[in-house]
Parts: structure tokens; C-alpha cells; sequence
């Protein structure tokens, strides 16, 4: 069975850890789809500062992302959070983590050369509440199935 998880700490320590970087549980908020306790693939925030907030993505399945959590993910910082944009980076050398981005809605607003190792630069994306589509997503979830 299909579950959308708010704030598990385990799981968002698990895409912290396949997009390489720092998941702590007193400042970071996941949301997960898992099936039959697998992770499917989820996103989490942190660095909230009222105005804005950054989010890391991963899957591990192709189709993870439907439409409840295209709703959960954006409906959290843009409608509870009431922040004005969400910001995403990576290295330049993740082709996969920009096509995302893209096509979600995110803009690229920075390059930051020689972040990473070998001289990689860093991208950083941005998406505009405004920009969101998602926002008006009709979700198909159950509040039995958000956890």
C-alpha cells in the first residue's frame, strides 16, 4: 500500500544521503512516498527563513512522484509555510537533478563555480510561489494515508 509520510526522520536522512548532503532532524522536514515500507522517493526542506526555503529531491522508483505529492510538496512551504520561494541546488554535473527542476518549475538563478571538487560549480534553482502550478493540484489522498 501507497503512504505519504510527513517528517520522517529516517527517510529524509536517506535522500540527504543520496544527494550528499546534511539531514538533521531538529531543522529539516521530509515528505516521503513509501510503499510496502519502501521509499519510493520523497523531498525535504530546510534552511526555512520565513521568506524562503530550500528543498533536496530524490527517487529511487520512476514514477514516484504523482500528483499527492506534487500537491504535499509544494502545498507545505508555499501554503503553510507562507514562504515566497523554494531553492534547490546541485552540482552542475547532475543532469538528472536539473531536467527535474526544470520541469517542475524552477529557474536557475546562480552559478557558483568551483564548490565542488575538480572545479564543479554549483547550480542554484529557484521557484517562485507564484510560478507553483501545483498549487492547484486536486490531490487524491486520503488523510488516512498522510502520516
Amino acid at each position: 500500500m501507497d503512504q505519504i509520510l510527513f517528517n520522517d526522520s529516517a527517510r529524509g536522512e536517506e535522500i540527504a544521503k543520496a544527494v550528499r548532503a546534511d539531514y538533521n532532524p531538529r531543522t529539516c522536514v521530509s515528505i516521503v512516498r513509501v510503499r510496502d515500507d519502501v521509499l519510493l522517493g520523497g523531498v525535504y526542506f530546510f534552511n526555512y527563513t520565513r521568506e524562503s526555503i530550500h528543498m533536496h529531491v530524490a527517487g529511487w522508483h520512476p514514477f514516484w512522484i504523482n500528483r499527492d505529492m506534487l500537491f504535499l510538496t509544494f502545498d507545505y512551504p508555499f501554503n503553510q509555510l507562507k514562504v515566497k520561494r523554494i531553492f534547490g541546488y546541485f552540482p552542475e554535473t547532475n543532469v538528472d537533478a536539473y531536467e527535474f527542476d526544470y520541469k517542475v518549475g524552477f529557474r536557475e538563478v546562480a552559478r557558483i563555480e568551483g564548490v565542488y571538487r575538480h572545479n564543479v560549480a554549483r547550480i542554484v534553482m529557484c521557484l517562485e510561489r507564484d510560478n507553483c502550478r501545483f498549487l492547484n493540484v486536486k490531490p487524491r489522498f486520503h488523510k488516512s494515508n498522510l502520516h
